[in-house]
């Protein structure tokens, strides 16, 4: 079975660099999980993001909601089948900002409704409260891009100008040997509301489904598409 990148990307899929292709290609037939370790160079938000968002925010792994420079994290990827058939990639990060650690975990899905889809669905935070469609793309240096619209938030989808947009690239980083990724979190109104970026390296582990751990799989199964 197709990645969840691989089925939206198409045939653009062979052009991302072979070791994002192998942190992308990742699917549920594979019996493998992904393991990584790195540091977060930079994380920050706006002013302008009001303290109880960014408090629901962190409290419910939709994003992580402190500010620093060289935070410690790890990012685990799980590949299964979901309860309605559709393929899903699962991202669990976990934040080790001093004195209070913060998580952060999305699924990536194909969806199963939509034929030849060219984007894929991520929920995101513990319970999926946060649907947003995501379009992938390849950019020069064989790196992933993914561009999300504006976002539903418990099954309301918010008004473009009142949202945030997010633009997320990983790719991989020749000189160093390492995965790079960088997240800006923008609204039309606002500016830039969150900025992320930073490293990490990654191991495969075999992982049957039954090992996939239980906070892997968000605990709200949402259908919406």
């Amino acid at each position: 079975m197709s990645s969840v990148v691989q089925a939206t990307l198409g045939d653009a899929f062979a052009g991302l660099h072979p070791k994002v292709r192998w942190r992308f290609g990742l699917s549920s037939g594979d019996g493998v999980a992904q393991l990584g370790v790195g540091v977060m160079d930079e994380m920050t938000h706006s002013a302008l993001v009001p303290p109880p968002v960014l408090w629901l925010g962190g409290r419910r792994g939709l994003f992580p909601a402190g500010k620093a420079v060289d935070v410690p994290f790890t990012i685990a990827n799980y590949a299964y089948v979901d309860a309605i058939g559709r393929e899903t990639l699962a991202f669990v990060r976990r934040f080790a900002f001093v004195g209070k650690p913060q998580g952060m975990n999305s699924v990536m899905v194909t969806p199963a409704r939509t034929p030849n889809p060219d984007f894929a669905l991520d929920y995101l935070g513990y319970r999926s409260d946060m649907i947003v469609h995501t379009r992938c793309s390849v950019d020069a240096d064989g790196g992933l891009v993914l561009e999300s619209d504006a976002p539903r938030v418990l099954g309301v989808k918010i008004p473009q100008l009142a949202s945030a947009l997010t633009t997320a690239r990983e790719w991989w980083d020749e000189d160093e040997e390492r995965h790079r990724i960088q997240i800006d979190v923008t609204s039309p109104v606002l500016g830039t509301l969150f900025h992320y970026h930073g490293w990490f390296t990654a191991e495969e582990h075999p992982c049957a489904v039954a090992d996939i751990p239980e906070y892997a799989v968000p605990s709200k199964l949402v259908e919406r598409e």
